[in-house]
């Protein structure tokens, strides 16, 4: 049963469904910049995040994802707070489900615009290559004829952009970025494979509840050609804006809870344990994901600070 399952999810992506073909992430708010490139730059200092997610452990095939993200602000000389400013950064990540697989690199650029008094918009931008591989080793098929099936190996697509949008200020967030926008096609895997445009919407407030604690919603909605909408729902429990206890609802899929904790002085780290509630719970075990996040933030003064969004702390 197991086999069949994923022996279907195979067919659905080599022979040109657009389904899903991004990352999928948990802990969405402590790995923003991997979703919206106009992030870049939000922070005082450089953010560098690594992170590990296994799905559906025990699941044959079932998806696993590393990446790695830094980021940074360029700050203009002998300008303060009003002054805009210009982020830079890269993503990389390695995606393996089953047999199908991809690499990318991208490097971002974003621009930050001062709105009002601690209240900004950011416009950024992805761009890079991808790396998408097939492995026919790995399938197991009724009919090796089949014309899908002819090809296997590894195809670079390029360029691959993701343009963002993001407006942030002290206690709110709300930004929406386009990931594979081109609609690359994928040459020699599958029948007129295509990288499906992915519309990722996010959005969160932190509510102040003292003068210790803090409890931050936030959402996040995915859109995708021929599949579900997916939608993400977090609640975050805050202590000092330091340790953070969540739980989060993905409809159709699974409810999570998440810790973070920081350590030692530059070093915060974020885990998160997804319960499957979907009928793949049948086939596999629950999802585990880890980010370690660094960040050697030292204090600035309020003159020449950038505004703090809620989602880095």
């Amino acid at each position: 049963m197991r086999c069949t399952a994923l022996f279907l999810v195979l067919l659905s992506a080599l022979a040109g469904v657009r389904a899903q073909q991004t990352a999928q992430y948990t802990q969405y708010v402590f790995n923003m910049f991997a979703i919206n490139p106009a992030v870049a730059g939000s922070k005082d200092c450089i953010d560098v995040r690594l992170g590990y997610r296994q799905q559906w452990v025990g699941f044959p095939g079932a998806p696993t994802t590393g990446w790695a993200t830094i980021n940074g602000v360029i700050k203009p000389k002998r300008k303060g707070f009003h002054a805009n400013r210009h982020g830079v950064g890269a993503f990389v990540e390695a995606d393996e489900t089953g047999p199908l697989g991809y690499t990318t690199l991208q490097l971002a650029y974003a621009y930050h615009i001062q709105m009002k008094q601690d209240f900004f918009l950011s416009l950024g931008f992805f761009g890079g290559i991808k790396q998408e591989k097939l492995s026919l080793g790995d399938v197991y098929a009724m009919d090796n004829n089949d014309p899908a099936l002819v090809n296997n190996g590894a195809v670079l697509v390029y360029p691959d952009i993701t343009p963002g949008i993001w407006l942030y200020g002290k206690s709110t967030w709300a930004g929406l970025s386009i990931q594979q926008l081109l609609g690359n096609r994928v040459e020699k895997i599958g029948l007129e494979t295509r990288l499906a445009r992915q519309y990722i919407l996010s959005a969160g407030h932190r509510f102040r509840v003292s003068r210790k604690f803090s409890v931050v919603p936030s959402t996040l909605l995915k859109v995708a050609p021929s599949t579900p909408l997916a939608m993400d729902l977090n609640v975050m429990l805050e202590y000092r804006r330091k340790v953070g206890l969540g739980v989060s609802y993905r409809n159709q899929d699974a409810v999570a809870f998440m810790l973070k904790v920081p350590f030692l002085k530059y070093f915060t780290l974020g885990y998160s344990y997804d319960v499957t509630t979907s009928k793949l719970r049948v086939g596999g075990s629950n999802t585990h994901e880890l980010i370690l996040a660094i960040y050697p933030c030292t204090p600035l003064d309020p003159e020449k600070a950038i505004v703090r969004c809620p989602i880095f702390e």
